[in-house]
């Protein structure tokens, strides 16, 4: 595990030294957390009821429905952050390796694959896992503050906290083995974030159901995806391993 840590603190090093590349791993947490707020103060004054019908925000005021829809939607939008985070990340540390040819001095060192994939999957997601929770937390403190305390309990409820906590390492997991499974095929950083964003889709699934009144985000509901995500991100990352050779590295990508 030694080895796995020197390779975690090299890829740290690299990502604080690169201003462009910290800018784009905070700036979507930092948007996510003061962008509610912006709504809240200015629609979220319960003047106009919104249109849209929210099965989880039946029994709320006209004021506290409207800032229930405005806290819901943002809400969701967190479910996605910890697979956006690691998927920059993974572009910067695998193919931006790739196309600088500074990968190949790194397989010449004593360290197996498993401690160089571990690390480079490690120094993408605990960033992402940190921010993320971060920035829910000032979500949440966001929705406390500035609105009623009945919108609250409708917003931040025991399935999506389950969800938001479980699932956001596995989500970045997945993020990341899609990632590095893109890169060995492709060359080029923005087509491997434009392909990634598949991975998003099945996510969004969830997220549109549990708005559009499906089904209930509850904690049998958040559990059930979390026993789903686990098995998914143990076979993607397996599946990524396997891409991640390094004799396909040596000679194919070029």
């Amino acid at each position: 595990m030694h080895k796995v840590f020197v390779i975690l603190r090299k890829e740290f090093s690299e990502i604080v030294q690169q201003r462009a590349l910290l800018f784009s791993i905070l700036l979507p947490p930092l948007l996510f957390a003061v962008i509610p707020l912006f709504f809240l103060l200015r629609g979220g004054n319960g003047s106009n009821a919104s249109t849209l019908h929210v099965p989880s925000l039946e029994g709320l005021t006209i004021h506290e429905y409207t800032q229930g829809v405005i806290g819901t939607t943002f809400s969701n939008v967190y479910i996605l952050l910890p697979m956006i985070v690691p998927s920059i990340i993974a572009a910067f540390s695998i193919i931006g390796e790739k196309n600088n040819h500074t990968l190949e001095p790194v397989l010449a060192t004593p360290v197996r694959r498993w401690q160089l994939l571990t690390g480079k999957i490690l120094s993408a997601v605990l960033p992402a896992v940190i921010v993320t929770w971060i920035s829910g937390g000032l979500f949440i403190a966001e929705l406390a503050i500035f609105t009623d305390a009945n919108v609250v309990s409708h917003v931040v409820t025991a399935g999506w906290l389950t969800l938001f906590i479980a699932c956001t390492p596995l989500l970045g997991l997945i993020a990341v083995a899609i990632m590095t499974a893109i890169s060995s095929r492709v060359n080029d950083t923005r087509t491997a974030q434009q392909l990634s964003i598949w991975g998003v889709v099945p996510v969004l699934g969830l997220i549109l159901g549990e708005f559009s009144g499906q089904f209930e985000l509850t904690v049998l509901v958040a559990v059930i995806a979390t026993g789903i995500l686990i098995p998914l991100a143990i076979l993607l990352t397996w599946g990524a391993a396997q891409l991640f050779q390094r004799e396909t590295i040596l000679t194919r990508w070029k």
